[in-house]
């Protein structure tokens, strides 16, 4: 496995934190401190609209959504001025994703999410549509008999994804590494696996820029994940 999926959690949620912590440390860190605060207009920064679906049925209903902002490719923290939301719930820093962040009611695809940032009396909204969900292939599909190997391939209806990434559960989770959006996962080991009821995950991460807004720039990362119950022989 990943060191870095040992240092953040090796379940989907805990990947999903790296890979946004990731966009801190990829956008340059000043020294790897945390961001600076800015106190600047929305056509001043550049955010990053990022929402994590990672399921149909979420316990509490909502989803993970983040505004994360820069300038000048760096990672930086609004200052007090400022106010976000996301669908009317209030988005405030979390230093685990270095943004701003909260959970909001689950919307279906084809629906919205509805991002905004008021500061000085200027409010800047910007809105990004519900994708849908992977689809998969036989022969794993949902209530499919699966066997256990050192190598399963998933199948699933290719899409515009950046990547995707796999699962498979017996109960503990396997995450591999990302792979390119083509229709086959390959490479999960579930070998160890104990027979009976399991689930397989397709996760697909789409990445756009978004135009027409108040920001100097905009770009929507949307990670939606789809479950199929199987039965491990």
């Amino acid at each position: 496995m990943d060191d870095r999926k040992r240092r953040f959690g090796s379940g989907i949620v805990g990947f999903l934190v790296m890979i946004l912590s990731l966009s801190f440390w990829g956008a340059g860190c000043s020294g790897c401190q945390n961001p600076s605060t800015v106190s600047a207009p929305a056509s001043q920064v550049d955010v990053i609209l990022s929402v994590s679906d990672i399921s149909e049925t979420p316990s509490d209903g909502k989803v993970l959504v983040v505004m994360q902002f820069q300038q000048n490719g760096t990672v930086v923290q609004l200052a007090s001025d400022a106010s976000t939301s996301c669908n009317g719930v209030a988005l405030t820093y979390n230093g685990l994703v270095f943004g701003n962040a909260g959970r909001v009611p689950l919307v279906a695809a084809g629906g919205t999410y509805a991002f905004t940032h008021i500061r000085s009396g200027v409010t800047t909204n910007v809105s990004i549509t519900v994708p849908p969900r992977p689809v998969f292939s036989p022969p794993t599909v949902d209530g499919a008999t699966i066997t256990r190997t050192g190598s399963l391939t998933i199948h699933y209806v290719a899409g515009t994804g950046v990547a995707v990434f796999g699962g498979a559960s017996d109960g503990t989770h396997d995450l591999n590494n990302s792979q390119p959006d083509n229709g086959t996962f390959t490479g999960l080991n579930v070998s160890g696996f104990n027979a009976g009821p399991g689930t397989l995950s397709i996760q697909r991460e789409l990445q756009f820029p978004v135009t027409g807004t108040g920001f100097h720039s905009a770009t929507e990362r949307f990670y939606i994940t789809k479950t199929a119950a199987v039965t491990w022989q």
